[in-house]
């Protein structure tokens, strides 16, 4: 297992760490220059870094837009392992990127308790980053699966007011970017991440189907 760690780590390359290390950066100079009118930790941990793992993902965790998936999908025990490690260690790397910002930014204002803050990022970025691993499993083209992800995260934005509609604020991802602050809010983070798990049912049952067609 820690071969085939290495093995993706290195196929992702040093180009992931460097701009991953410099959004990093730029949200924690953010943190010390922002105003106080702006909803600094909401627009940076529930939108802006789950956004960035979810194109994490779809760049540099490529399943169907490899071009040796046909002889992975073949040789493979199990696609959906391989899949999930493809998935794992950008999401995992992007969490690591998103703490520490968290953790630096809490240097120059304090909002939220840490463990507020990760509960803010975890379940939109993990569904977002699940719904491009998704897309993924689908598409042949190399940037068709992130570009798909960041066309939905951008309606979501626009239809901010949506979360108003009574039922709809325990589904929308963003909820507190949208200014819910009741309990709402936190049976809508599991929910959230519900709905992230049921899109790895989904993939699980495509990966079986690619590598054991009818």
């Amino acid at each position: 297992m820690i071969r085939k760690v290495w093995s993706e780590l290195k196929i992702m390359g040093a180009d992931f760490l460097i701009l991953s290390a410099a959004f990093t950066a730029v949200i924690i100079l953010l943190s010390a220059a922002a105003g106080e009118l702006l909803p600094f930790y909401p627009v940076s941990f529930e939108v802006l870094f789950p956004f960035y793992a979810a194109i994490a993902v779809g760049e540099w965790g490529k399943t169907r837009a490899d071009s040796n998936f046909d002889l992975i999908a073949a040789q493979s025990s199990s696609l959906f392992r391989w899949v999930l490690l493809r998935y794992v260690i950008p999401f995992g790397l992007s969490t690591f990127f998103a703490l520490f910002s968290m953790v630096f930014s809490s240097v120059f204002r304090y909002e939220f308790p840490l463990w507020e803050l990760l509960l803010i990022y975890c379940p939109p970025a993990f569904f977002l980053s699940s719904l491009c691993a998704l897309f993924g499993i689908h598409c042949t083209g190399e940037h068709v699966a992130a570009s798909a992800c960041g066309i939905l995260w951008l309606l979501l934005l626009l239809a901010r007011r949506l979360s108003a509609i009574p039922g709809a604020e325990y589904i929308y991802p963003f909820i507190r970017y949208a200014g819910v602050q009741n309990s709402v809010w936190l049976w809508n983070k599991g929910i959230v991440a519900a709905l992230g798990l049921s899109l790895w049912g989904i993939l699980y049952l495509r990966c079986r189907r690619t590598q054991c067609p009818m």
